[in-house]
């Protein structure tokens, strides 16, 4: 049998340790979110796009840049605006992320599917050029890039997807309002 004194050092004890608990294990940013996702998102670059709708903006003003043309554009005029490696580079970046970006909103899987086929397409050759390596080096900007009409084509087809999909949530947002 337990004597009082027992009794009472165990409930001591206990209450001990279940304060040790409440300090020291339940801080306040370890139940938050807010502190999970601040952490989540620090390894992501500053062009990280919030959706896949700002990524082709994105994409499209690249390859609007001045520079941005086929190969046989030679004017000078044409080059002092050229996309610099760093757009080139990021470029590679964002076709690159599509698939992630697609994955995160609610497009078919048909879309789906083309969008990852793209950045499969497209990405290494984009890199290697950024890099200046491989047979497709160039001067670092898109002019020496030769494929620049398909990468055209490439975005052409990502906006015409993100244009259907935003005209599809505006639908539900207005049906929805309603």
């Amino acid at each position: 049998m337990m004597s009082q004194g027992n009794s009472k050092f165990v409930f001591f004890m206990g209450s001990c340790l279940l304060g040790l608990l409440v300090c020291f294990g339940c801080n306040s940013n370890s139940g938050s979110m807010d502190g999970a996702s601040d952490q989540e998102h620090e390894h992501f670059p500053a062009h990280w796009p919030e959706s896949i709708f700002r990524a082709s903006q994105r994409i499209d003003g690249i390859l609007a840049e001045p520079g941005a043309t086929s190969v046989g554009a030679t004017s000078a005029g044409l080059k002092t605006g050229a996309p610099t490696l760093s757009s080139v580079a990021e470029l590679a970046d964002l076709v690159g992320w599509l698939p992630i970006l697609a994955a995160d909103s609610d497009l078919g899987r048909e879309d789906f599917s083309r969008i990852d086929a793209w950045s499969a397409q497209w990405t290494e050759p984009l890199r290697k050029h950024a890099l200046g390596s491989g047979a497709l080096a160039g001067n670092g900007t898109l002019e020496g890039f030769g494929q620049v009409d398909g990468l055209r084509e490439m975005a052409e087809g990502l906006s015409e997807i993100c244009r259907i999909e935003q005209a599809r949530i505006d639908e539900l947002q207005k049906r929805y309002a309603e």
